[in-house]
């Protein structure tokens, strides 16, 4: 019995398939190789972006690109440093005997005013720092004079001062504890009883300036050279200015230079 011979043919719409396929999976895997590599390119401008934005070096092994791409990298980083805008220092500033002065004699009901010229050294000092206001007040009446007499100072309105910023307390311990809370990079104390306050807060904030001309040297804490009498040991105290007003003060001294 003869046999046969079985003739296997190609099935063209089996090729075709193959065919496509493998072309999916080329153009897919080319598609992942060119995604890769553009993230890391992206990551390696990103870190020798940050290096200059930081004043770091470039290595050379990481310039890649061509001279023009470098050049809008360059151009794009320092577009991006003109603007940043510099982070202010802090400064909280015990209100009265430095920016407020009360000739009222009697104690319950204060008739506070700045003192002359305090408003315009406000708005420059407000230009180098973010400033808290502490202000211990007796009654809700005495709150809301001082938030009048800076209202009416436009303090509120030409970003001086952010009214969420002025911190009221009833007492001198309410105050510390505000002062030492805050931390801040500088705390102005004022008056010749404003001693026990610097004493407790130099330890948390930068630098303390105690400011003297605040009550007109009425509590009689001074002697004839204009020296403080004191029981408290200043010896520690490397961190605190005494001076007789904000324009002896260094800040005086950082404005002019800003």
């Amino acid at each position: 019995m003869a046999s046969k011979s079985v003739t296997r043919r190609s099935n063209p719409a089996f090729l075709m398939y193959v065919t496509l396929a493998a072309a999916a999976v080329g153009f897919f895997a080319a598609y992942i190789y060119h995604k890769v590599q553009a993230q890391r390119r992206e990551a390696r401008d990103d870190e020798d972006d940050n290096e200059e934005f930081n004043g770091m070096p470039r290595t050379e092994t990481r310039r890649t690109g061509t001279n023009q791409e470098r050049e809008q990298r360059n151009l794009a980083s320092r577009l991006f440093r003109s603007v940043i805008i510099p982070k202010k220092k802090t400064i909280s500033i015990s209100m009265k005997n430095t920016l407020l002065w009360n000739p009222s004699s009697d104690p319950d009901n204060p008739n506070h005013a700045f003192f002359e010229n305090i408003i315009p050294f406000l708005n420059q000092l407000a230009q180098l720092y973010v400033i808290y206001l502490v202000c211990p007040v007796s009654s809700t009446q005495e709150k809301e004079q001082v938030l009048t007499l800076l209202r009416n100072a436009q303090q509120f309105n030409n970003n001086v001062i952010d009214e969420r910023r002025v911190l009221f307390c009833e007492t001198e311990e309410g105050k510390i504890h505000i002062i030492r809370h805050l931390e801040t990079n500088v705390h102005v104390e004022g008056g010749t009883n404003g001693e026990e306050c610097v004493e407790m807060v130099r330890g948390f904030v930068g630098n303390v300036i105690w400011l003297l001309h605040g009550d007109n040297n009425r509590n009689g804490s001074l002697t004839e050279n204009n020296e403080i009498k004191s029981n408290i040991d200043r010896s520690q105290w490397t961190n605190v200015e005494v001076c007789q007003n904000f324009w002896s003060s260094s800040l005086s001294h950082e404005i002019r230079n800003r």
